[in-house]
């Protein structure tokens, strides 16, 4: 059975956490797919070189949705090196690697919206995520992301792995 699983990373120890459970989940059914999605923050064309631009300018092409946007490589390439280990990961769980793909994002603002946004024209069945580990007190005060995710998602399973 096809099962659309959207596995939101930050690039952290626990997000590897929550690819590995959701590796292990789901790695019995061969026709899951599963997607690492991560979002680089949106900053100002101002504060790139031109061939920072150029590069970036001929990503957007492959991806409609980057229109308008720009982002730092580095920060594009310090997630690619993250994605490669989740996928590593996923693998040594037992999910194929023809099962697993990986997408970045670039938004302004909020990231939880951004998540959710992703998991709406994906058609995703289940978001996993992991917590980030705020103290109480501070989780209180400012949130949470996994904590929005949890209150705001429709249409989905929320797994939040700690």
């Amino acid at each position: 059975m096809l099962h659309n699983v959207l596995i939101a990373v930050d690039g952290s120890r626990n997000s590897l956490r929550a690819v590995e459970y959701a590796g292990r989940v789901f790695a019995p059914n061969a026709e899951a797919r599963l997607v690492l999605f991560h979002i680089l923050p949106a900053i100002s064309r101002m504060n790139l070189n031109k061939e920072e631009i150029k590069a970036i300018d001929a990503r957007k092409a492959e991806r409609a949705d980057l229109a308008g946007l720009y982002w730092r490589l580095e920060d594009e390439e310090k997630i690619g090196g993250f994605f490669t280990e989740a996928t590593n990961l996923l693998v040594q769980v037992g999910v194929k690697a023809e099962q697993i793909k990986s997408k970045f994002g670039v938004k302004k603002g909020e990231i939880a919206p951004a998540i959710l946004e992703e998991v709406e024209l994906g058609h995703y069945e289940t978001l996993v995520v992991g917590r980030r580990g705020l103290s109480r007190m501070r989780e209180f005060f400012l949130g949470s992301v996994s904590t929005e995710l949890v209150r705001e998602a429709q249409g989905c399973a929320v797994c939040v792995v700690e």
